[in-house]
Formats: structure tokens, sequence, C-alpha cells
């Protein structure tokens, strides 16, 4: 498989990112017009439910712009993080000694070993990586990938702005609906399984752990396509004579968004999901073969060549470029962080929204080195590469003028069933972009140049 590199005209397009400048130039020359836009698309972000915990998200004026030639090297991205993530799945389920790398609990591993009925591993997942001109993964995001609400919000806002009415003369700009697409994915699945009737289906998470307004939305979007639904936690489930049922309603397929290591935590209280899942009682999306992949664990297998020797060589290559290197942090680990404070990042191996990330571009020599040996003494840390090294001019409003600042940026990718389905663009003035320290959220568009007539 050859990475997509596009051909001269569009990689040049691809470098030069001239809506950038035409968007920025737009607001420099026309301030006055662009608070007043400003303001609106604020109002209208604070009437719809694109909210994060009640408040509403963090946004900039500004738009993340990508050309079908960045979205077409996506798609090249996308596949092959998937055909290693497929390999590394039917590894783990044919091999134990594979399965020992991972460290999981007993009952862990029982969850990811049961068939879920149908293929796909992960069949929603969210690929965070640092984009320019080249590329390294972030992350891996597989069970509870959330931010579809607040980015399409975001998105549909900003179409309607008056910035973006001006770039569409000489612009095609465009972005991915991701609920809708998302439906289609999960009844593909629920036919792959065997459903055949029209399900009813369930939006599990542990309420107060999950995104209340994104699976408001998802429910709105399901029942006007004529299917019943309901939001529930999974310890609310009853399992009887052969039926999962949610307050007397039959459910036929969940879309699950409670995290493994949520589920892990609370095993004894969610004994009739669990056993209605082993007995295919229910189609239940997505699988807990997912955490072989969120883990973060998984990039440390992935750095060890030994470890993987099933993958092909484009695979080992592109593990080698793009997967930043990754190690269990322990006491042999401990002299190279100490020694390279601002080459690496900690980072727990399963938890998510960037808690216990430390980076050592953030700490002092002593900070630093308390740090590191903290987490040794806790266990479950990783030390990995830091790679964030991409940045961007981005507008701000100080004082009722917009100043340009630097901020890094990070992109996700929304992946549906094996397909590349949408874009999450976040960024922010601190090393680690993640909701517990700076995440701001900005609209993903795709453009293309209109032909001049």
């Amino acid at each position: 498989m050859e990475e997509f590199h596009g051909n001269f005209s569009e990689l040049e397009d691809l470098l030069s990112k001239d809506i950038f400048r035409s968007y920025q130039s737009f607001i420099k020359n026309n301030e006055e017009k662009c608070l007043n836009d400003l303001v609106k698309i604020t109002t209208k972000l604070n009437n719809s439910n694109a909210k994060y915990k009640g408040e509403i998200i963090d946004f900039l004026y500004q738009p993340m712009f990508f050309h079908q030639g960045d979205f077409s090297r996506f798609e090249y991205i996308t596949k092959m993080m998937i055909s290693i993530i497929e390999k590394c799945t039917e590894e783990y389920l044919k091999k134990p000694v594979f399965r020992e790398l991972f460290g999981y609990s007993k009952i862990m591993e029982e969850l990811i070993l049961i068939d879920p009925g149908y293929k796909n591993p992960v069949p929603i997942a969210r690929f965070d990586l640092f984009y320019n001109d080249d590329y390294k993964f972030c992350e891996l995001n597989g069970d509870g990938t959330s931010a579809m609400n607040e980015t399409n919000t975001l998105e549909q806002i900003f179409t309607e702005s008056e910035i973006i009415k001006e770039l569409r003369k000489d612009y095609k700009i465009s972005y991915h609906e991701l609920f809708l697409s998302w439906l289609k994915q999960l009844l593909n699945i629920y036919k792959e399984f065997g459903g055949t009737e029209k399900p009813n289906i369930a939006i599990s998470d542990f309420m107060g752990l999950g995104s209340n307004e994104e699976f408001d939305t998802f429910k709105e979007v399901f029942e006007k396509q004529g299917y019943k639904t309901v939001i529930c936690d999974p310890r609310d489930m009853k399992y009887q004579d052969g039926k999962l049922c949610v307050d007397d309603i039959r459910i036929d397929l969940i879309y699950r968004r409670a995290v493994n290591k949520e589920v892990e935590l609370r095993i004894d209280e969610v004994s009739d999901f669990l056993q209605a899942y082993k007995e295919k009682a229910v189609c239940v999306v997505g699988p807990f073969r997912s955490q072989i992949m969120h883990n973060k664990i998984f990039f440390e297998i992935l750095s060890s060549e030994d470890k993987t020797k099933f993958l092909n060589t484009d695979e080992r290559d592109f593990i080698i470029k793009h997967i930043p290197k990754t190690y269990t942090l322990d006491k042999k680990t401990l002299p190279t962080a100490i020694e390279n404070k601002d080459k690496y990042l900690i980072k727990p191996k399963d938890y998510y929204a960037g808690k216990g990330v430390v980076c050592g571009l953030d700490r002092n020599d002593g900070n630093w080195e308390n740090e590191l040996n903290d987490a040794i003494e806790k266990g479950g840390f990783l030390l990995q590469e830091f790679c964030n090294f991409t940045k961007k001019m981005l507008p701000e409003v100080i004082a009722d003028k917009f100043e340009f600042s630097e901020y890094k940026t990070t992109l996700g990718l929304f992946v549906y069933n094996s397909k590349l389905s949408g874009l999450y663009s976040r960024v922010g003035r601190k090393n680690v972009i993640a909701g517990i320290e700076e995440s701001i959220t900005l609209p993903s568009f795709v453009y293309k140049k209109k032909e001049v007539e």
C-alpha cells in the first residue's frame, strides 16, 4: 500500500494553504464585520447543545482547512492503521503469548475473547494525530469515542457565517456529517450480526461519565429515521428469557459508549448486560476487543519489531515513521527519561481525556524526576516520545481586537466501520491538548479551489 502524495498541483496547493491566508487576510481587512460575525456565531453556539459539562465549548474564530489531497492522505493513514489493528487483534485471539504482552486482568481478557457476532474489532474509532507536512500519532480512541456533536455543530454554524460565505466565492467548502453516517454503519453491523427486524437501539454509558448532550443528538437523529432509541446506564439493563430490556423496552442493538475500563471497575453491577452480550442476545457495538488498540500499551508493543513480526514491511515502515517511540516506564527506562526531559512525556496506559499525562517540557528537572518516580511507584505508566511539532498562528479576541497567537494543533480522524468518516480539530497553547488541560475546538472543512470560468 503506497502512501498518497498527490499530483504536483495538489501538493503545491496543500503546502501553500492559500485558503488560510485568504481567511486571515479577510479578518485583518474587515475586523469590525468579523467581530460582529463572531458575536452571531457565539449566540448560535450558546443556543445549541454543543456543550461540555453544561458549558459552551471553547472555540476560536478560525476553522481548520484541509485540501482534498489531505483527505486522501487521511484515507491512506486510516487504511494502514486499520490493517495493523486487525492483524494485532487476530494475533491476540490466537496467541496466548501475544496476549501476555498487554498485561490485562483475567476479567478483561475474558471480555476481549468473547465473539461479538461480527468481524470488525473496532467499529468506531478516533485516531488522533499531529498533522502538518508530516504526521505522528498521538493516541487511538476506540470505546467511548466522542466529540461528534461539538465539531458538527461548529461546522454547521460556521458554514452560515459571513466569512465562509465570502470564501465560497473562490472555494468549494464542505464538512462531514457524523450522525446519520454512523447510524448507517451501525445498521450495517447489526445486519452482519444477523439482525433482520427493525431494531430498538440503546445508547449506553454510565450516567455522569458520558457526553449527555451528544447522546441526545444521536437519539434525535436515530428516532427521526424511525428507530426507537433509549439512553441508558448499562446497570439498568435486565436480561430475562433471552431478552435484554430497559424499562420493559426490548433492546436489539446497543451503541456502547461506556469505556472498557469503567465496565471492568463495575463488573459486578452489569451482569445482565454482559450475559446478554456473551449469549449474543443483543448486538453490542463496539465490542470489548477495542481494548486491544485502545490501551496505550498498544504503541509500546508496536514499537517493538520482535513483538510484531507478523506485520509486513510496509506496516513496519509506517510504524517507524509515524508511531511515537513508546516504552514501559520502569527502573530500566528511568535514566533515559531523566536525561532527556524535553523529549518525553508520561501517560497512564488506560485512562482517557488527558488524565495523568505529564510532559517533560512542563516540568523543571526536580519536578520531572519526582513525577517519574511517583509514576513508577504507582505502576501502569508509559514513557513516550513527545511529538507535537504542529503550530499555527490563529486569531483570538483581546480588548475587542483580533490578535494572532501561536497555538499547537491536533487532528482526530473519525473512523466508522473502517471507513474515514470525518475530522475533529483541536488546538491549545499548552503542550498537552486535552479537556483536562486546554482543548479548543475548531470546525474542520475540506476545500477545493473553484475552477476559473
